[in-house]
């Protein structure tokens, strides 16, 4: 089965230095891991070029929400953002959900007065979004911290371009959060914002270990970023050409984040059609989200996808 459905990542940061880091878990299983996970916060923040003392850390999305908020709040969602639907849910988060245009892109100013007449405590969105791959700018990010008073949750998990990351400005502004998901340390969540309480990370010391070599031989992050961006943009021009072959594909948005998301006809029936032959994707409301696999994956999926679509 292959499964470019979101739910696994397909480069394996850790195996680039498995000796090294089978032997830092090994001298590290029964110790107590440090609750501030600051070794790897120093490590995630000098990466990403930030401050540390703005970082935290937890083993997952519930652990960094838990923190970061002393209880659930009311929430804003954006319509098609699974991600931040799904830790919002996970949360207890009460949410009203902003409509997009068919267009999926973000009026900032519409968002921001419906977060102000919802009386929202907090934004949650993924940006750019899963599954749509649209991006808001950072001057929209901007705009939309300056336009509320509610925290802005801002997940970069999806991001495979730096340079469209607000990741420094969760450092100047007083409502900015910045979320990221490390695919390593057991999927080590990064919370970045002004004035963040401590929390405990609940990360073990094995994993802290493990996370703490990647960050000291940072290449393997970098050589994942440069893979994923190649896999994601060879895997858009080739659905591009068959966008273009055939009718059944409607409409193809033009992605920013490590999937390609597209409408299609009968779009149900055609994604079980995929899973009958060995082929798993995100299918939802009409739409396809295809995650970057590696090169053997995508070939494989765009195979059968072109037989679905006949």
């Amino acid at each position: 089965m292959i499964y470019l459905d979101g739910s696994r990542f397909f480069f394996d940061i850790e195996g680039c230095f498995s000796k090294s880091i089978e032997q830092a878990r090994e001298q590290n299983k029964d110790s107590v891991g440090d609750k501030n996970a600051e070794e790897i916060c120093k490590g995630f923040a000098k990466f990403f070029g930030t401050q540390p003392e703005f970082v935290r850390a937890g083993k997952d999305f519930s652990t960094v929400f838990n923190g970061i908020f002393e209880t659930a709040p009311k929430a804003v969602v954006l319509e098609h953002d699974i991600s931040a639907k799904n830790y919002a849910d996970a949360f207890g988060a009460e949410t009203e959900t902003f409509k997009k245009a068919p267009d999926m892109k973000i009026r900032i100013q519409a968002l921001i007065d419906f977060v102000s007449e919802s009386g929202a405590e907090a934004v949650f969105l993924s940006n750019p979004c899963c599954p749509t791959g649209l991006e808001l700018s950072a001057e929209d990010i901007a705009k939309l911290c300056d336009g509320v008073s509610a925290k802005v949750v801002v997940d970069e998990s999806y991001c495979v371009d730096e340079s469209v990351s607000v990741l420094k400005q969760a450092s100047e502004r007083e409502n900015l959060i910045v979320l990221k998901k490390m695919r390593f340390g057991g999927d080590l969540v990064f919370a970045c914002g002004k004035g963040l309480a401590e929390f405990d990370c609940c990360i073990s010391a094995a994993d802290q270990a493990a996370a703490k070599v990647i960050f000291e031989h940072d290449s393997a992050l970098k050589t994942a970023q440069r893979k994923l961006l190649d896999s994601r943009d060879s895997l858009y021009i080739r659905i591009k050409k068959l966008a273009i072959k055939y009718d059944a594909l409607e409409r193809l948005y033009r992605t920013k984040a490590n999937c390609v998301f597209f409408k299609v006809k009968e779009a149900e029936w055609r994604a079980k059609k995929l899973m009958d032959m060995g082929i798993s994707v995100y299918c939802k409301d009409g739409y396809f989200c295809i995650f970057a696999g590696d090169k053997d994956e995508n070939e494989a999926v765009l195979k059968a996808l072109e037989e679905v679509l006949k």
